[in-house]
């Protein structure tokens, strides 16, 4: 579970900006803040900690993430979203990498995992706050209310 300062701060970050989301946004940052919740929520109630190994179910957990937030980029095609993403990929290629060489430094690994995590994070926030000043919800794009 929940163990370091960074874990923390990461964990309440990942509160505030989903709850800002669910609060500000339309319904795609809506979805978005329900989604990155339950894979940060999962990711830690299967955190092997102190595994020094790869952690194969956070893994599993990241790579569908990538995969429902490319999928939103392309259908909903707004910025941030593509932001999203394209921090999701780098946080499974950090997983790929290690996978690779994993005489990698831990500490590294999991720094560069927080930075994307963060990145995450601060593009939806970023949706969350332009959604409803631009008038652009999924309904509005779509021709519905």
């Amino acid at each position: 579970m929940i163990i370091t300062r960074v874990e923390w701060i990461g964990a309440g970050l990942m509160g505030l900006v989903c709850l800002a989301a669910l609060l500000r946004g339309g319904p795609l940052e809506r979805r978005t803040a329900l989604v990155v919740a339950a894979a940060w929520i999962l990711s830690m109630l299967v955190d092997e900690d102190g595994n020094r190994g790869v952690h194969w179910r956070i893994f599993a957990i990241d790579l569908l993430l990538m995969g429902w937030l490319m999928v939103e980029a392309v259908v909903a095609r707004r910025i941030w979203i593509m932001f999203a993403a394209a921090a999701q990929l780098f946080i499974v290629l950090t997983h790929v990498a290690f996978l690779m060489d994993p005489s990698l430094m831990q500490e590294g690994f999991f720094s560069a995992y927080y930075v994307w995590s963060y990145v995450v994070l601060g593009a939806l926030l970023a949706g969350a706050l332009t959604a409803r000043r631009a008038g652009r919800g999924d309904g509005a794009r779509r021709g519905g209310r």
